[in-house]
């Protein structure tokens, strides 16, 4: 916390936000917020394949979206998945977040450059 914050009793917002998905005391997951700039953040998650379609990441994204809504008082998060990843599309849209598009060649992977559909949620 710097001085000016100190002095006045201001927090300073994080810039990444992180929760583990806890199975059986075993790290089964994670999501999280990164790029938290002001109203604003970016969602990531994952999930092990033993434990995919069981609602278990369509949770954690629900629980994750409230804490960044309530308690990091964001008005926006994003996330991007990349066009084969349905399942993932599809825990987003289970929690309401809206498609708004293709972004064309926004990632490169494996020398090759991949399209990502964005995804958000506002409040």
């Amino acid at each position: 916390m710097d001085r000016k914050n100190l002095k006045e009793g201001r927090k300073k917002k994080p810039t990444m936000v992180n929760f583990v998905v806890d199975i059986d005391c075993r790290v089964a997951g994670a999501v999280g917020f990164h790029k938290i700039e002001g109203y604003k953040a970016e969602l990531g998650y994952w999930l092990a394949e033993k434990y995919w379609r069981q609602g278990i990441m369509t949770e954690a994204v629900k629980l994750a979206t409230n804490f960044g809504f309530r308690k990091l008082k964001l008005k926006r998060i994003s996330a991007t998945v990349f066009p084969f990843n349905k399942a993932s599309m599809y825990v987003l849209e289970k929690n309401n977040y809206n498609f708004e598009g293709v972004l064309r060649k926004c990632y490169k992977k494996d020398n090759k450059f991949l399209d990502a559909h964005l995804y958000a949620k506002v409040k």
